[in-house]
């Protein structure tokens, strides 16, 4: 799916005929007779209505339907009014609405549904890709966001929000974009974090029905609906949630090739629970490898794609499902992230309340083995965010170790094989950021570390979206949705964290539809044998990308010590996460048309 938005004005005109007609295939129209949505989609992910001058669509999953929608229209008089339908409606997606000629153009909290703009004939232009802007003008690219792409996480806030196109702004967090008929555009915040105050007991009921209520909004009518089926408690609960909600449920899971990974033998014995499922299980001969496809040139995203170890995995379970009737896979990206109790977790409680929390601190402390020293470091007031951003500045090339996960979020690090300049690029965009005094996503650094990390998960699930789009398949993510965001975000702080338990609030709200012995789960698979076989297969790919490196014509990435990394015998299980984004920035790179004015020196 792909789509522009003009606003009312008469330059509009001129910039619809501009678009190709793959993106006209789809029109819709302002009150004025004047273009307002067009794009391509498969039917049956609009739904809109429309009373006298004022009109809605909403483009994506979204539990409700075209009477319901006309009914609330007719009840809007300002743009500020849809904030409570979309805090009422379940589902990810993008809302376009129009009062008077006065535009509302709005994503997902988490970015799985973003939004991207620019200046066109003198008026801004919205889209939720940046390929039909690209259309519409000549977009260079911005190095320092490059290079920011080369960091061992992600960049930090609000980095993260940058195009690496210097003509296209993103929407900001928590904000829509209001479109004016005098063809100017400005953010408006309609959404601030939640205060965590609800026991869990009361939190419980209303995470459970918000999540319910998300993974109804992708089954819907839907005949047939995928799902991973991992063994996990998220992506396992996701799929007893739809098996109860009618349609028929195809399953597919990856076997992992240690065989001392406890998911498999959850798994297993959840698919006997769900009898009625179709169960796709992929082994070693019938799984594709981490890395497969990693040199294709064929990567149509809106910048350097997180996990491109999975991209032929993800390509290949679009396939599977669509092949058995599917048009949409359910993931449990994000309930990691909702769960998080780390170094932030820790601070917030000792925060709140140092004496109360003490326990709870301890107990921590203990798993993680901290020293009293380290766990001092955690429990301290941590200083202004601008200030955190400044002083990050300062270590970019020094090597992660647990200090530098103690603050807002973890400390960004350059990988050893990037460039002097790169260092530079990321440095002084790091610190020119600083200086604009950024607020972070929340002022307890808890929250705005779990809500970056929800900014990830977004990123992810649009990835997957446009390799799914392929084969006709959505990739959904209903932990993600904004409902169960604020949800999980809602509860008391010292109810996260219950000593021996694993995720309790999934597991409180998930008492009577998922199996106890998914619930009471207290470890974790994980594929790192997978993602070592797939590095040995296809190392001789990975070394001749080094050697036709786009990075290393940009001058981001020195070539010695990309070699360098790629040549050892035992590889260093430190620098698997930072060569992952660097292969996928090589990849993306790679993709890349030849008018977008890419300079290789």
């Amino acid at each position: 799916m792909e789509f522009v938005v003009l606003p009312d004005h008469p330059a509009a005109d001129e910039v619809y005929a501009r678009l190709p007609e793959r993106y006209r295939e789809n029109t819709l129209y302002h009150h004025s007779g004047r273009p307002w949505l067009a794009g391509r989609w498969p039917a049956g992910v609009v739904i809109g209505a429309q009373t006298g001058a004022s009109r809605i669509a909403l483009l994506g999953c979204a539990r409700t339907t075209e009477p319901e929608l006309a009914a609330q229209l007719g009840k809007v008089s300002d743009l500020r009014q849809f904030d409570r339908l979309v805090e009422r409606t379940a589902g990810c997606f993008h809302l376009v609405a129009a009062i008077d000629g006065v535009v509302r153009v709005q994503g997902s909290l988490s970015g799985a549904r973003q939004l991207f703009a620019t200046s066109v004939h003198g008026i801004r232009v919205v889209a939720n890709r940046v390929s039909p802007l690209r259309e519409l003008r000549r977009l260079t690219l911005a190095e320092e966001h490059v290079a920011m792409h080369l960091l061992c996480y992600v960049p930090p806030w609000p980095l993260n929000e940058r195009s690496v196109w210097r003509e296209i702004d993103c929407v900001p967090f928590g904000h829509y974009l209001c479109l004016r008929p005098d063809g100017t555009a400005e953010p408006v915040r309609w959404w601030s974090p939640p205060e965590p105050d609800i026991p869990i007991e009361q939190a419980a009921h209303r995470f459970r029905e918000a999540l319910v209520a998300a993974v109804a909004a992708r089954t819907g009518t839907a005949p047939v609906v995928g799902a991973d089926l991992s063994g996990g408690m998220d992506s396992t609960s996701l799929c007893f949630i739809a098996a109860g909600q009618g349609g028929r449920l195809v399953t597919v899971r990856r076997k992992p090739m240690d065989p001392t990974n406890p998911d498999e033998a959850f798994a297993s014995r959840a698919e006997t629970a769900l009898p009625d499922a179709e169960h796709v299980v992929l082994d070693r001969d019938t799984a594709v490898l981490y890395y497969d496809s990693l040199d294709r040139d064929d990567l149509e995203v809106d910048e350097p794609p997180p996990f491109i170890a999975m991209r032929a995995y993800v390509d290949d379970v679009a396939r599977l499902v669509a092949a058995r009737g599917a048009t949409s896979h359910i993931q449990g990206h994000g309930s990691d992230e909702l769960a998080a109790t780390g170094t932030t977790y820790v601070n917030a409680l000792a925060q709140q309340n140092p004496i109360r929390s003490l326990r709870s601190i301890r107990a921590i402390r203990a798993m993680r083995r901290w020293s009293l020293t380290t766990t001092l470091r955690v429990v301290r007031p941590f200083p202004p965010y601008a200030e955190w951003l400044h002083r990050s500045a300062d270590g970019l090339l020094s090597p992660p170790d647990f200090e530098s996960q103690v603050g807002w979020e973890p400390d960004p690090h350059l990988p050893a094989w990037a460039s002097r300049q790169a260092a530079e690029l990321v440095r002084d965009t790091l610190c020119g950021c600083a200086v604009t005094n950024p607020q972070p996503l929340s002022p307890v650094p808890f929250q705005h570390d779990t809500l970056r990390s929800i900014l990830v998960n977004g990123s992810i699930v649009r990835f997957a979206n446009t390799l799914g789009a392929r084969s006709g398949v959505s990739f959904e993510a209903p932990f993600l949705d904004d409902q169960v965001v604020r949800a999980a975000l809602s509860v008391r702080l010292a109810d996260r964290h219950v000593v021996g338990r694993t995720k309790p609030l999934l597991a409180a709200a998930m008492r009577g539809i998922v199996p106890e012995y998914i619930l009471d789960r207290t470890t974790k698979g994980h594929f790192t044998v997978d993602t070592y076989a797939g590095r040995k297969r296809h190392l001789d790919r990975m070394r001749q990308m080094c050697e036709e490196s786009h990075l290393v014509a940009m001058g981001l990435v020195d070539p010695a010590g990309f070699r360098r990394v790629l040549s050892g015998i035992m590889p260093d299980p430190a620098n698997i996460g930072p060569l992952e984004n660097t292969l996928a920035c090589e990849a993306w790179l790679r993709s890349l048309p030849a008018e977008t004015g890419l300079r290789l020196r």
